[in-house]
Protein backbone atom coordinates (compact mmCIF):
# COMPACT_ATOMS: atom_id res chain seq x y z
CA UNK A 1 0.00 0.00 0.00
CA UNK A 2 1.07 3.55 -0.64
CA UNK A 3 0.36 4.51 2.98
CA UNK A 4 -0.75 2.86 6.21
CA UNK A 5 -2.78 3.83 9.27
CA UNK A 6 0.21 5.71 10.77
CA UNK A 7 -0.76 8.74 8.64
CA UNK A 8 -3.89 9.06 10.79
CA UNK A 9 -2.42 8.99 14.30
CA UNK A 10 -1.50 12.67 14.74
CA UNK A 11 -1.83 16.07 13.16
CA UNK A 12 -4.65 17.32 10.94
CA UNK A 13 -5.65 13.78 9.86
CA UNK A 14 -5.76 12.31 13.37
CA UNK A 15 -8.44 9.69 13.90
CA UNK A 16 -9.39 8.79 17.45
CA UNK A 17 -7.92 5.39 18.47
CA UNK A 18 -5.78 4.96 15.34
CA UNK A 19 -2.44 3.59 16.52
CA UNK A 20 1.15 3.34 15.37
CA UNK A 21 2.98 0.06 15.12
CA UNK A 22 1.81 -3.50 14.87
CA UNK A 23 -1.12 -3.19 17.28
CA UNK A 24 -4.22 -3.64 15.19
CA UNK A 25 -7.34 -1.79 16.27
CA UNK A 26 -10.78 -1.72 14.72
CA UNK A 27 -10.02 1.85 13.63
CA UNK A 28 -6.76 0.81 11.92
CA UNK A 29 -8.56 -2.00 10.11
CA UNK A 30 -11.21 0.42 8.80
CA UNK A 31 -8.54 2.93 7.74
CA UNK A 32 -6.63 0.22 5.87
CA UNK A 33 -9.84 -0.84 4.10
CA UNK A 34 -10.30 2.75 2.92
CA UNK A 35 -6.70 2.85 1.73
CA UNK A 36 -7.16 -0.37 -0.23
CA UNK A 37 -10.47 0.81 -1.67
CA UNK A 38 -9.27 4.21 -2.89
CA UNK A 39 -5.60 3.68 -3.78
CA UNK A 40 -6.07 2.55 -7.37
CA UNK A 41 -8.63 5.28 -8.14
CA UNK A 42 -6.31 7.92 -6.69
CA UNK A 43 -3.29 6.68 -8.64
CA UNK A 44 -5.25 6.65 -11.90
CA UNK A 45 -6.60 10.16 -11.29
CA UNK A 46 -3.20 11.58 -10.33
CA UNK A 47 -0.93 9.65 -12.68
CA UNK A 48 -3.18 8.60 -15.54
CA UNK A 49 -4.16 5.04 -16.37
CA UNK A 50 -0.85 3.70 -17.69
CA UNK A 51 1.45 5.17 -15.03
CA UNK A 52 -1.19 4.54 -12.35
CA UNK A 53 -1.37 0.85 -13.29
CA UNK A 54 2.43 0.53 -13.14
CA UNK A 55 2.61 2.07 -9.67
CA UNK A 56 -0.39 0.06 -8.44
CA UNK A 57 1.16 -3.20 -9.70
CA UNK A 58 4.49 -2.35 -8.08
CA UNK A 59 2.82 -1.60 -4.72
CA UNK A 60 0.62 -4.70 -4.97
CA UNK A 61 3.68 -6.90 -5.53
CA UNK A 62 5.43 -5.31 -2.55
CA UNK A 63 2.36 -5.99 -0.40
CA UNK A 64 2.40 -9.63 -1.50
CA UNK A 65 5.99 -9.88 -0.30
CA UNK A 66 7.42 -10.55 -3.74
CA UNK A 67 11.11 -9.83 -3.78
CA UNK A 68 11.54 -6.92 -6.10
CA UNK A 69 14.47 -4.73 -6.82
CA UNK A 70 13.53 -1.25 -5.70
CA UNK A 71 12.25 0.82 -8.59
CA UNK A 72 13.74 4.20 -7.76
CA UNK A 73 11.53 6.04 -10.26
CA UNK A 74 8.33 4.64 -8.77
CA UNK A 75 9.60 5.07 -5.20
CA UNK A 76 10.34 8.75 -5.93
CA UNK A 77 6.80 9.32 -7.23
CA UNK A 78 5.29 7.37 -4.32
CA UNK A 79 7.21 9.53 -1.86
CA UNK A 80 5.63 12.65 -3.33
CA UNK A 81 2.10 11.18 -3.34
CA UNK A 82 1.87 9.72 0.18
CA UNK A 83 0.64 12.84 2.00
CA UNK A 84 -1.84 13.91 -0.71
CA UNK A 85 -3.19 10.34 -0.78
CA UNK A 86 -3.56 10.37 3.01
CA UNK A 87 -5.59 13.58 2.65
CA UNK A 88 -7.72 11.95 -0.08
CA UNK A 89 -8.42 8.94 2.15
CA UNK A 90 -9.21 11.21 5.11
CA UNK A 91 -11.61 13.21 2.90
CA UNK A 92 -13.41 9.97 2.00
CA UNK A 93 -13.52 8.84 5.64
CA UNK A 94 -15.01 12.19 6.69
CA UNK A 95 -17.59 11.95 3.91
CA UNK A 96 -18.82 8.65 5.32
CA UNK A 97 -18.57 9.61 9.00
CA UNK A 98 -21.57 9.49 11.27
CA UNK A 99 -23.78 7.25 9.17
CA UNK A 100 -24.06 3.64 8.19
CA UNK A 101 -26.02 1.87 5.48
CA UNK A 102 -28.82 -0.53 6.32
CA UNK A 103 -31.17 -2.40 4.02
CA UNK A 104 -33.75 0.34 4.54
CA UNK A 105 -31.44 3.33 4.05
CA UNK A 106 -28.80 5.41 5.78
CA UNK A 107 -28.85 5.61 9.57
CA UNK A 108 -27.22 8.33 11.66
CA UNK A 109 -24.92 6.71 14.22
CA UNK A 110 -25.47 7.44 17.90
CA UNK A 111 -22.76 7.72 20.52
CA UNK A 112 -21.95 9.36 23.82
CA UNK A 113 -20.00 12.01 21.90
CA UNK A 114 -21.85 14.78 20.12
CA UNK A 115 -21.33 14.75 16.37
CA UNK A 116 -20.61 17.80 14.27
CA UNK A 117 -20.90 18.10 10.52
CA UNK A 118 -17.55 17.29 8.89
CA UNK A 119 -17.93 19.62 5.90
CA UNK A 120 -15.43 22.29 6.96
CA UNK A 121 -12.84 19.64 7.78
CA UNK A 122 -13.51 17.97 4.43
CA UNK A 123 -13.01 21.27 2.62
CA UNK A 124 -9.70 22.00 4.35
CA UNK A 125 -8.53 18.40 3.79
CA UNK A 126 -9.41 18.46 0.07
CA UNK A 127 -7.78 21.86 -0.40
CA UNK A 128 -4.60 20.71 1.38
CA UNK A 129 -4.52 17.71 -0.99
CA UNK A 130 -5.16 19.91 -4.05
CA UNK A 131 -2.32 22.27 -3.04
CA UNK A 132 0.06 19.33 -2.59
CA UNK A 133 -0.96 17.95 -5.97
CA UNK A 134 -0.36 21.35 -7.61
CA UNK A 135 3.21 21.18 -6.35
CA UNK A 136 3.40 17.60 -7.67
CA UNK A 137 2.02 18.76 -11.03
CA UNK A 138 4.64 21.50 -11.26
CA UNK A 139 7.32 18.91 -10.51
CA UNK A 140 5.96 16.65 -13.28
CA UNK A 141 5.84 19.59 -15.73
CA UNK A 142 9.44 20.53 -14.87
CA UNK A 143 10.61 17.28 -16.44
CA UNK A 144 12.13 15.99 -13.19
CA UNK A 145 9.52 13.24 -12.78
CA UNK A 146 11.23 9.92 -13.57
CA UNK A 147 7.98 8.13 -14.46
CA UNK A 148 6.94 8.87 -18.05
CA UNK A 149 3.40 9.59 -19.20
CA UNK A 150 1.98 11.13 -16.02
CA UNK A 151 -1.39 12.77 -16.72
CA UNK A 152 -3.12 14.49 -13.80
CA UNK A 153 -6.91 14.84 -13.67
CA UNK A 154 -7.51 18.60 -13.40
CA UNK A 155 -10.34 18.03 -10.90
CA UNK A 156 -7.79 16.79 -8.36
CA UNK A 157 -6.08 20.20 -8.47
CA UNK A 158 -9.19 22.32 -7.92
CA UNK A 159 -9.93 23.67 -4.45
CA UNK A 160 -13.48 23.39 -3.17
CA UNK A 161 -15.64 25.31 -0.71
CA UNK A 162 -18.36 24.14 1.64
CA UNK A 163 -20.86 24.33 -1.22
CA UNK A 164 -18.59 22.20 -3.49
CA UNK A 165 -18.30 25.09 -5.95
Amino acid sequence: MLIDASYFTAGPRQIYNATLGSGTTKENAVIEQYITEYQEDFLWRVLGQKAGESVQEYLHNLDKGLRLDADNAIETVCGKLRKPFADYVFFCILRDAGQTATITGLVKLKAANQYVEPIMRQVSTWNRMANSLKVFSEWVDSGECPVPGVVIDENMLKPINRFNL
